[in-house]
């Protein structure tokens, strides 16, 4: 670089520095921008570049498999960093590489190797760059020059910020009463396993690296009800929600039908590697043309091809979209090859949230059903706390015009004790940088049950004279205000009575035998979160693209 930055000592936040610390900030990051120039994958057709990225990606999350197994935590964050970085180093080959052509082959050689290689370890790097630098626009983190082409990242909080960051990134007590649990992987069923031995001994060797089979449809189906019971264990919205051309229950129907045939193919790649010693990287996507996916997932799952074909255009990651706003393979994992062809790493939707995700897209492509959808979430929480709660709950309840209404009542005579709850079921940040106007979101909670405290200080007696409690409040021993988030908080000092818990914590305590102000205060000493040094570590790691270098903070397990 032809200037010198100056070299600020000490961490800031941008709003308090000079012009000239911004302006030289700034020289970094564009320089950083130009980190893809010099790829050689850029050397390749899109098409075959985009393809062969899918595989090296796949290539990589199998080796960590090998490493990590698939079901732990360290594993789910490997995925997640792939499947985020991946749509980067995709779009850099579309907007910079050559032209598609339909005239080359699809094949895995020694040449794309060395540049997928290449290109998935910039975009690795480039991606906490993609992180660090729009946060430190928005005053969220803050920044030290380490020398001329080196910056040091820290995210300000205390010791508690961690551990809620901690959690909020999958992150479980290692023991105690909330040692985290992960579900164990359920056994094949006989049938299925015969199915799979067919299929298998009929599948044929086509290169060194390739193999092809039959459209398994027997084995599809028998996997058809394993993946209908996992789509509905983890789906938290009702089934008759629309998104638009469709509801929620044809959503989990295509995409119980979707994972079936994405499982089957990552087995049969797995027993292929196992038999032969070769994973078989030509044939590690499934591709199809749209017409033959619509085709395909509509037979199998029963739901009308308009509707498969509407929620596979959702599905389909958008590769024009700037940088900053792509989605990932776990959000939208269609990728299109070229013109008519979608290809899938089967891996990515096997470990999606896929009703999360399904809303992430909605909330960019339909606003106006995600807003339909938003209006029902607070119902939705209620009727799964008055499924699990073992005290009497009560709610909504209005209070006089101006003062926000009462989400939540719990009450418990015995103890002499009263939960009054805001609730707010928070959509989770996309990207890193929405967690802004998540965070804003919250806060806005606080400010509402501060709002409510003020009047029932006023009002003491207002809730028993609307026959919703027997006495008036100020005879309760034990009177909390809670906000209770689902899928996204932050710290929040208690002041005033007011606390902060995560919504699945608080359903588990009120399931719990015993009054609720011993429940209350268990729950409210947060031993539910994750104790930095015994269950994870925070450590600065460092980025380097271009010449450039930043320094940044990253949870890992203990």
């Amino acid at each position: 670089m032809c200037d010198q930055p100056v070299i600020i000592p000490f961490m800031c936040i941008k709003s308090k520095t000079t012009q000239e610390v911004r302006e030289a900030i700034h020289k970094i990051e564009l320089r950083a921008d130009e980190c893809f120039a010099s790829l050689g994958l850029l050397g390749h057709h899109a098409n075959v570049a985009v393809w062969s990225l899918l595989v090296g990606a796949i290539r990589v999350i199998e080796e960590q498999i090998k490493i990590y197994g698939d079901n732990c935590t360290t594993f789910d964050h490997s995925l997640i960093n792939v499947s985020r970085l991946l749509p980067v180093a995709m779009k850099w080959a579309v907007e910079h590489g050559k032209p598609a052509s339909t005239l080359e082959h699809r094949r895995w050689t020694p040449t794309l190797d060395s540049s997928v290689a290449e290109a998935l370890g910039v975009a690795h790097h480039y991606s906490t760059f993609l992180i660090c630098f729009p946060m430190w626009h928005k005053d969220r983190h803050e920044f030290e020059l380490i020398s001329p082409v080196r910056v040091r990242f820290t995210t300000p909080g205390s010791p508690r910020t961690r551990q809620v960051s901690a959690y909020q990134k999958g992150f479980r007590p290692k023991e105690g009463a909330y040692k985290g649990q992960r579900a164990k992987k359920t056994d094949q069923k006989p049938m299925v396993r015969q199915l799979f031995g067919e299929v298998f001994q009929n599948c044929r060797e086509t290169g060194p690296v390739r193999f092809v089979y039959d459209d398994p449809w027997d084995l599809w189906r028998a996997l058809l009800p394993e993946y209908e019971a996992r789509v509905d264990a983890i789906t938290r919205r009702d089934a008759l929600l629309s998104l638009g051309t469709y509801t929620m229950g044809d959503f989990k129907q295509f995409y119980a039908a979707f994972l079936a045939v994405c499982a089957a193919h990552e087995f049969l790649c797995s027993a292929w590697e196992h038999n032969s010693r070769a994973y078989p990287l030509d044939s590690s996507l499934l591709v199809q043309t749209r017409s033959g996916w619509i085709t395909m997932l509509a037979r199998l799952s029963g739901i009308a091809p308009t509707k498969c074909a509407a929620i596979i255009d959702y599905l389909t990651l958008n590769l024009s979209l700037p940088t900053s706003r792509l989605l990932d393979l776990h959000i939208q994992p269609f990728v299109r090859l070229d013109h008519s062809t979608l290809a899938v790493a089967p891996q990515f939707p096997l470990h999606s949230r896929m009703d999360e995700n399904i809303l992430r897209v909605c909330s960019i492509l339909n606003p106006a059903a995600f807003d339909a959808s938003s209006l029902e979430k607070e119902n939705e929480m209620r009727l799964v706390l008055e499924k699990s709660s073992l005290h009497p709950i009560q709610g909504p309840i209005a209070l006089p015009k101006a003062t926000p209404d009462i989400d939540l009542i719990v009450s418990d005579e015995a103890s002499s004790t009263i939960v009054i709850s805001e609730m707010k079921w928070i959509r989770k940040p996309t990207r890193p940088i929405e967690t802004v106007n998540r965070d804003a979101d919250v806060q806005k909670g606080i400010r509402q049950l501060k709002q409510i405290y003020a009047f029932l200080a006023d009002n003491p007696d207002h809730l028993r004279s609307q026959g919703k409690l027997p006495r008036p409040l100020n005879e309760y021993r034990n009177v909390y205000y809670m906000l209770v988030t689902r899928d996204h908080w932050l710290w929040i000092e208690p002041a005033d009575g007011i606390t902060i818990v995560e919504f699945d914590v608080f359903v588990a305590a009120l399931g719990k035998q015993g009054g609720l102000h011993s429940t209350m205060g268990d729950l409210l000493h947060y031993d539910w979160l994750p104790i930095e040094g015994r269950d994870f570590t925070v450590r600065f790691d460092t980025a380097t693209v271009n010449g450039i270098s930043i320094d940044t903070q990253a949870f890992y397990a203990h």
